[in-house]
């Protein structure tokens, strides 16, 4: 049945049904066939014999009774489905009477005559009157009448039954051809989905299931349209996003290592210049070497700072937490009006390295919209495992998957109603969601902001 439509199952099936109808009503037609035709012959036969001895009885025995006999062997000619002869006395029937009444039905095939199991059956009545014999009258049962007419109603009966299987089942097969229309429409709208056409719509049309169906392919393209946009949006503020970045450390480079580097040429060409002296000014070698040190001090501290934003130091050889301390280190150095306190419940260094640094760039992001939009003078950052933190207080249970949970909260003002996450957020919401976790960002009860980010933990052989 692989490859059969659902249509020519449909209509072989029901064509089966039919068919089987027939032959069943045809078997029964012919299972009572020979029943049918016993009894007709049986019937016949006992009313001829009681016909011919109830003439013979009422026959008077002082007349001649030859006149009626003549009138009775001339109404016995006329019987319906019997073959009668009249015999004197001695007389025998002839040997090929039989035969020729066994081949008179030649409308009946021979098989079905076999199959019925019909045959002639034989009765005498002697014509005795005063007791003299006149003749023998011999009565044979005909039965090819009888089964000329069971195999023409079988053959009616069948053609009947072929026209009306035929008319029916083409009328099935128009009715589902008209039932089953809405299927090409679907197909054809997968099919454009499946190229990756915006814009796809079913008209929601024919039975329930059908409706049914083209209602949710229409959710799903309206879906995938959705996805396809917000993704070519993401696609776009991460692309601004990395501008961003790439014009920060360009005018970082351009402001910080420019003079640097231009300073440590200058003091080197006027060394060159105090070296050719015949006596070189000491205080002056002194001078320069400071401005070269300096400038060196800061083109690392530049670089050391690049790196950290392009990197995390020492993610991969400490681990996260390590890394995380430095920072907030860092942090405390360069925003002591903010009291940062970094909590890790857990030991977090059998993460992996792209959960870590997710981790570290959701912190990263976090912290520093503490310290440019909040206005807050605390903040807690705290790691833990757990469950996911996107799903309902009601849907956690101890069969969900592990997660990294992290909780960034502060007691600044808070984010407002009409809130739009920028750039960051966005670029930490697409991070998240490529590992296959969540963020929340909700404005706390008691004042501030909290961000909440699950990311699944990966099992080692992954």
């Amino acid at each position: 049945m692989r490859g059969v439509s659902l249509k020519a199952r449909l209509g072989g099936l029901i064509g089966v049904v039919l068919i089987a109808t027939l032959l069943i009503n045809l078997a029964i037609q012919l299972l009572h066939a020979g029943p049918r035709v016993r009894a007709e012959a049986g019937s016949n036969l006992r009313l001829m014999r009681e016909v011919v001895l109830a003439t013979i009885a009422n026959l008077p025995e002082n007349e001649d009774p030859l006149p009626a006999l003549r009138r009775l062997y001339g109404s016995l000619g006329n019987l319906r489905h019997a073959d009668v002869a009249i015999l004197a006395p001695n007389e025998t029937a002839p040997s090929d009477w039989l035969e020729k009444i066994r081949h008179s039905g030649q409308d009946v095939p021979e098989w079905f005559v076999k199959l019925v199991g019909a045959s002639p059956r034989v009765l005498t009545i002697p014509v005795t009157i005063g007791g003299r014999a006149y003749s023998n009258i011999v009565v044979v049962s005909n039965p090819f009448d009888e089964l000329e007419e069971i195999w023409s109603d079988m053959l009616w009966l069948a053609a009947i039954s072929l026209a009306v299987t035929i008319i029916f089942l083409t009328l099935v097969l128009l009715f589902l051809r008209y039932s089953l229309a809405p299927f090409d429409a679907l197909k054809f709208g997968l099919a454009q989905l499946e190229t990756g056409k915006s814009g796809v719509r079913l008209s929601v049309s024919g039975a329930t299931e059908f409706r049914s169906i083209a209602a949710a392919l229409n959710s799903l393209g309206a879906t995938l349209d959705r996805v396809k946009q917000e993704n070519r949006e993401l696609v776009d503020r991460l692309i601004q996003v990395q501008e961003g970045e790439r014009k920060d450390i360009a005018r970082d480079l351009h402001d910080e290592a420019g003079p640097c580097l231009f300073s440590i040429r200058a003091t080197s060409a006027a060394l060159q210049e105090l070296l050719s002296h015949p006596v070189p000014d000491l205080g002056r070698l002194r001078q320069m070497s400071v401005t070269i040190d300096k400038a060196s001090e800061s083109l690392q501290s530049l670089f050391r700072g690049l790196l950290g934003r392009l990197r995390p130091k020492g993610l991969a050889e400490l681990g996260l937490e390590p890394a995380l301390k430095a920072l907030f280190a860092s942090w405390a150095l360069t925003h002591p009006e903010v009291d940062l306190r970094l909590v890790a419940r857990h030991d977090l260094s059998s993460l992996d390295e792209e959960t870590a640094l997710a981790a570290y760039r959701v912190v990263q992001e976090g912290v520093t919209n503490i310290f440019r939009h909040a206005g807050a003078d605390k903040g807690e950052v705290t790691l833990e495992f757990g469950l996911d933190a996107s799903a309902d207080s009601s849907e956690l249970n101890a069969e969900a998957p592990p997660q990294l949970k992290i909780t960034i909260e502060d007691n600044g003002v808070g984010i407002s109603e009409r809130f739009a996450p920028g750039m960051g957020l966005l670029g930490m919401n697409e991070r998240v969601r490529a590992l296959g976790g969540a963020q929340r960002i909700e404005r706390r009860e008691s004042g501030g902001t909290r961000i909440t980010v699950s990311l699944p933990l990966r099992d080692d052989g992954e």
